[in-house]
């Protein structure tokens, strides 16, 4: 009975350092990544970014080019005719 208990003891301690080099440290490092995208320093510096481009385009005369401004709008064109067939 005893041999049965050792046995199961380093194969539990075994599967263990298996899971925590391998499987574990990809949890850890996905983790490090999602507190340094969360953290409020890199959300001051998106929020900053955001308004420095905001600012960029509003002191341009044009926000798009004339052959962009005609496919955005045949394509808002052909989306309100598309959710228009859907209300009947």
């Amino acid at each position: 009975m005893k041999i049965f208990f050792y046995k199961s003891f380093i194969t539990f301690v075994f599967i263990f350092i298996f899971y925590q080099l391998t499987i574990g440290s990809k949890v850890r490092e996905l983790e490090s990544k999602i507190n340094r995208i969360t953290s409020s320093e890199n959300i001051e510096y998106v929020k900053d970014k955001v308004r420095e481009e905001i600012k960029n385009a509003i002191s341009k005369d044009r926000y798009l080019e004339v052959e962009d401004a005609i496919l955005l709008r045949d394509f808002i064109k052909k989306i309100k005719s598309e959710l228009e067939l859907n209300k009947n």
